[in-house]
């Protein structure tokens, strides 16, 4: 199963979108063998230093999306994360690695809601795969791109306007929230939504 984490190109720097399983959990090692690329070598091949990395944007705080957000701690970058990400961390001790998702509080960024990141970058609320799970709006010239992340687990439920058992809980107010934010991104008319497990989707 892929994990896939995006950079943002931005004139103030670059912008990531989740960081990936991290490295020296022994729970999640013996239960998932992960196959890891370490961040900071991601990045290198993208021609960016992770010292220049402004703002990390996690779609939701389980392990397989800010695991490598360790990796940034102490520099610049600021971390965003919706509210009920962070309290389901320090609620839920099972939730995910509270090392990894937890930025110290100088770099910690609570965010409500929608909020303008930068020039031409959105967060955008998408509730659904938890109840906190964000999505990021990139419009750049006559492009309109979305970072859908987990919001679905497959291009299959953004086409059926689904929330599959695979990705949703089934408490009935997710389930409703997950359709909610599927009709409200593909309402946007992106050009691409891109997805955490399944790479993109044209709609």
């Amino acid at each position: 199963m892929p994990v896939y984490g995006y950079c943002i190109l931005h004139p103030d720097g670059p912008i990531l979108v989740d960081t990936g399983v991290g490295f020296g959990n022994e729970l999640i090692d013996q239960l998932y063998n992960p196959q890891r690329e370490r961040l900071g070598d991601v990045l290198w091949r993208c021609g960016v230093e992770a010292s220049e990395v402004v703002a990390v944007v996690n779609s939701h705080l389980h392990f397989d999306h800010c695991g490598q957000n360790p990796s940034l701690f102490g520099g610049p970058a600021a971390f965003l994360a919706q509210v009920a990400e962070y309290e389901s961390v320090t609620t839920d001790r099972y939730y995910t690695d509270a090392s990894w998702a937890l930025a110290p509080e100088r770099q910690r960024r609570a965010v409500r809601g929608d909020e303008r990141l930068a020039d031409g970058v959105t967060i955008l609320a998408t509730p659904g795969h938890t109840a906190g799970h964000q999505s990021v709006l990139v419009e750049a010239g006559d492009r309109r791109v979305v970072i859908g992340a987990q919001m679905v687990w497959d291009a299959d439920e953004l086409a059926a306007e689904v929330a599959s058992s695979a990705n949703v809980d089934p408490d009935p107010e997710l389930r409703r929230a997950a359709v909610d934010s599927i009709r409200r991104i593909k309402a946007l008319n992106p050009d691409v939504i891109h997805l955490s497990h399944c790479g993109a989707f044209a709609p």
